[in-house]
C-alpha cells in the first residue's frame, strides 16, 4: 500500500552544476511509515521482483539517492514510563505524529563513454581515468647514436626510458549479481579484444573493489544483492616506430626493437575476455 506524504513549501530545491544537476525534496510523512517511504523512494532488490531507485520528475537521469529522516513536531515526543531504558531497544517516540523526509537527488547516466561494455537494465557505469609514469631500464647497445647508426652504444651505458600509462576506472552500480568468477580468472590478464579503445594487449585488470549498498527499509538488515563495483584497468601503451606495444613486449638489444616475449606455457600476460566483467553471475 503506498505510503501517504505531502511535498512541503520551498520544496523542491534545485542545483545545475559541472557534475549534473543536483535536487533536495522536503517531504511529510507518518512517522510510523517512514521505512515505507525510504523502501519506495530508494527501491528494493532481488533477483525476482526487484524495483529500482526513483527518478526525480522530469529528469531520466537522476535518481533519488539518500533520505534523511528527523521528527518534524519535536513537541509531539511521549515520555517513556520506564525509568531505565535499553538505549539499544528504545527509541524516542513519536507515534502519531509526522516525520520530516528530506530526499536527495543527482545525476546518474546509464554510461559515460559510448565505447564501455552496455550495462544491465536498471544499473548504471561510470568512468574515470588517470595517469601515471613507469621507468623501465633498457640496455643501451640496442640504440645507436643518429650520427653513427653502424655503431652500438656502449652497454653499461645508463639508459631508462620513461613511460607514461593510463589508469581506467569503471564504476559499476545497482548490480544485483556481481560476477564474482569473472573477476577472479581476469585478474591479471590483458585484453584479447580492444577494450576502451585499447589495442589488445595493452589493458591490464588489476582488480576490482567492491561495497555493499543499502536499498529499501533496511528492516533485515545489509543488503546481500546490491552492490557497486570499481574495476580499475593500467594501459601500457609504448608508442615506438609507429607501432602500439603492450604488456607482454620488451626491448632487446639483438636484433635491436621490441619483441613479444613468452615461455613454453605462453606469453608472460595471459589474455581474456573484459566483457565477461559485467555480466551478472548465474
Amino acid at each position: 500500500m503506498p505510503v501517504t506524504f505531502r511535498e512541503l513549501a520551498g520544496s523542491p530545491e534545485e542545483t545545475y552544476t559541472l557534475e549534473g544537476f543536483r535536487a533536495r525534496r522536503t517531504f511529510l510523512v507518518p512517522w510510523e511509515e517512514r521505512h515505507a517511504f525510504a523502501a519506495e523512494i530508494l527501491g528494493s532488490g532481488g533477483d525476482h521482483g526487484g524495483r529500482p531507485w526513483s527518478r526525480y520528475p522530469g529528469k531520466e537521469s537522476v535518481f533519488a539517492v539518500a533520505i534523511r529522516f528527523s521528527p518534524a513536531d519535536p513537541e509531539a515526543l511521549r515520555t517513556l514510563t520506564e525509568e531505565s531504558p535499553d538505549v539499544q531497544e528504545v527509541l524516542a517516540e513519536y507515534s502519531g505524529s509526522f516525520a520530516q523526509a528530506i530526499v536527495e537527488y543527482t545525476t546518474i547516466t546509464p554510461e559515460e563513454r559510448e565505447d564501455t561494455p552496455s550495462p544491465p537494465l536498471q544499473t548504471h557505469l561510470s568512468y574515470r581515468m588517470e595517469y601515471g609514469l613507469m621507468e623501465r631500464p633498457l640496455l643501451a647497445s640496442g640504440f645507436f647514436a643518429e650520427d653513427d647508426p653502424q655503431t652500438p652504444l656502449a652497454a653499461e651505458l645508463p639508459l631508462t626510458h620513461i613511460i607514461p600509462y593510463t589508469d581506467h576506472y569503471l564504476v559499476w552500480q545497482q548490480v544485483i549479481n556481481p560476477p564474482w568468477q569473472a573477476i577472479r580468472e581476469l585478474q591479471g590478464t590483458v585484453n584479447e579484444e580492444v577494450f576502451l579503445n585499447a589495442t589488445p594487449g595493452t589493458l591490464l585488470f588489476l582488480g576490482a573493489t567492491t561495497n555493499k549498498l543499502f536499498r529499501g527499509s533496511f528492516d533485515e538488515g545489509v543488503s546481500p544483492f546490491c552492490w557497486e563495483i570499481r574495476y580499475h584497468f593500467r594501459e601500457l601503451a609504448i608508442k615506438h616506430g609507429g607501432t602500439v606495444y603492450g604488456w607482454n613486449h620488451l626491448h632487446r638489444d639483438q636484433p635491436a626493437g621490441y619483441v613479444a616475449i613468452a615461455d613454453p606455457e605462453g606469453p608472460l600476460y595471459d589474455s581474456g575476455d573484459f566483457s565477461r566483467l559485467f555480466l551478472p553471475e548465474v
